[in-house]
């Protein structure tokens, strides 16, 4: 959210508030897009107009005509009489008939804009209104939709242009949000990151007080972390200059998705209300991060969110929804919020074998080499065009090497792991096969560590390709009884370092040849790994 205030001469160890809100958001926010300075930017080079204003502020200008001071009233009425008296530029889009509706301040900060706007301002120019509405002057000469009765009247500090109509006012998709009773819960659940903060970049030294601390310029913003984070942020939804579609779930969509989602992420934790308290969060965190697209989602082939998520079939999850035009895209009221589990909040996990982040083996019994395609190759659809070549340093041992699986849901998975036969590396390589075990490790629901191994019989079939690429099931339908995961809230915390996640979950891969069957050539005691994949399966 952009909107921005400053307040000049104000220490950075106590910095007291004297602005006054002359816009509140309905969201709780701090109104306007505005910023306080001493000084205007306004000049008197207009194109000819009325010359009633002289000696007049904005303010005493609509007052004394009878044609606009019903709106001058409203004016008043929403707080915003002292800006239009002050010495600050300003262009007021002045209704003549006055405002209709309850809501007079939303109302009225959709007419007034900082800075001079005569008619003549070229019509790719964006206007921007106190609430961040941004409208443009009409080939026919008026303004966003409405004619203009009388241009560009002239006060001390700033222009007059009576309208035919009030603007039309289009909520933004924040404000659909915030406004419509039906989508209550959304709305909590985002508006509790709502906060105004001191923005460092943008504030300027002026002086030292007498304490020798510095003294700023300083200029506070209306911010959310979970929509505006540069980095996790979902999409900057409350702004007028930027455009996306987004799903809105209503409350009961909102409550059916929650009871489906939170099984994904029940959560172990010595303190059971901790426990609930990470469950809750990271549920909704997933009703609500892939409802954000940045391009069209009706119609379109496949869409992708701004969490990265791919969906296949856009128009399935659009079924039974609603079009609401936004100021800043479309919005899709959603009676049943239509996610397909592995495409959202519980996608398949990869982890490409050449990371080393998170792998481990003794190195005395194993060598592991990370090795990377080359045009001889014969093998195409290598993860990465890299993989892993594991051989033991001893003929006589099997070589073990240890995967951190992060990410991990509670729910039932498959594991597969992708080996490559020798040919990865050219045609003149001998091609080799291997017999390889697995062991599962992860957090069971009291907080221990359980394992999962094949059985017997399933370790028997543990056997890779000497020529071909093998997608093999290593474990089928593990059942993980509590997530390990994180979310991206705590990842925007600036105090938080993710390289001290710890992971509960960890495959272990070994191969499994016993020393004649090694002796007689029979399987080779090393592998080549591309990838391994916990593939959720769906109820």
């Amino acid at each position: 959210m952009k909107y921005q205030l400053r307040i000049k001469r104000q220490t950075r160890a106590v910095m007291t508030c004297l602005m006054t809100i002359l816009s509140p958001l309905p969201w709780g926010g701090v109104g306007g897009g505005f910023l306080f300075t001493a000084c205007s930017d306004w000049t008197d080079h207009y194109e000819d107009g009325p010359a009633t204003g002289e000696g007049l502020s904005v303010m005493q200008l609509l007052e004394q005509d009878s044609r606009t001071a019903s709106f001058a009233a409203q004016v008043r009425q929403a707080g915003y009489a002292d800006l239009l008296a002050s010495s600050q530029a300003l262009t007021v889009f002045a209704p003549t008939q006055g405002l209709d509706g309850s809501d007079v301040g939303r109302m009225v900060a959709n007419h007034i804009a900082r800075h001079t706007y005569p008619t003549s301002t070229p019509l790719t120019v964006g206007v921007e209104m106190l609430n961040g509405k941004i409208y443009q002057f009409d080939a026919d000469g008026g303004f966003a939709g409405t004619g203009i009765t009388l241009a560009n009247q002239k006060a001390d500090n700033g222009l007059v242009h009576q309208l035919q109509t009030p603007i039309p006012y289009v909520n933004n998709l924040y404000e659909h949000i915030a406004m419509r009773p039906d989508l209550s819960e959304l709305y909590r659940f985002i508006h509790q990151f709502d906060e105004v903060k001191f923005d460092v970049e943008n504030s300027v030294e002026v002086d030292i007080d007498e304490q020798g601390r510095p003294v700023y310029d300083s200029v506070f913003v209306s911010y959310n972390r979970l929509l505006e984070d540069p980095v996790y942020g979902l999409g900057h939804i409350a702004r007028e200059d930027s455009t996306y579609n987004m799903l809105l779930p209503t409350n009961e969509a909102w409550q059916q998705a929650y009871e489906r989602i939170a099984p994904s992420f029940r959560v172990y934790d010595a303190d059971d209300a901790v426990a609930d308290s990470l469950q809750d969060l990271r549920t909704r965190l997933a009703i609500v991060e892939n409802l954000v697209y940045r391009a069209a989602v009706a119609g379109a082939d496949s869409a992708v969110s701004t969490a990265g998520s791919i969906i296949s079939a856009p128009d399935r999850l659009l079924a039974g929804s609603t079009a609401l035009s936004a100021s800043n895209g479309m919005a899709w009221l959603c009676p049943t919020l239509n996610y397909d589990r592995c495409e959202t909040w519980n996608k398949p996990i990869v982890v490409e074998a050449e990371q080393q982040n998170g792998r481990t083996y003794n190195n005395t019994l194993t060598s592991v080499y990370q090795r990377s395609l080359t045009s001889s190759s014969l093998i195409e659809g290598v993860s990465g065009e890299a993989f892993i070549e594991v051989m033991p340093i001893s003929t006589s041992t099997n070589p073990t090497v240890i995967f951190d699986i992060p990410g991990v849901l509670a729910g039932t998975y498959d594991v597969y792991c992708v080996f490559l036969p020798a040919t990865v590396e050219g045609p003149t390589e001998e091609p080799d096969s291997t017999k390889v075990n697995f062991t599962l490790t992860f957090q069971n629901a009291n907080g221990r560590t359980a394992t999962k191994r094949p059985s017997a019989a399933e370790a028997r079939e543990l056997i890779t390709s000497g020529t071909e690429v093998t997608r093999m099931l290593a474990l089928s339908h593990v059942e993980i009884p509590v997530s390990n995961t994180t979310d991206r809230l705590w990842l925007t915390s600036e105090t938080n370092d993710p390289t001290t996640l710890q992971t509960t979950t960890s495959l272990t891969i070994t191969t499994n040849v016993t020393a004649r069957e090694f002796s007689s050539g029979t399987y080779a005691r090393l592998f080549r790994l591309d990838r391994i994949i916990f593939e959720p399966v769906k109820n």
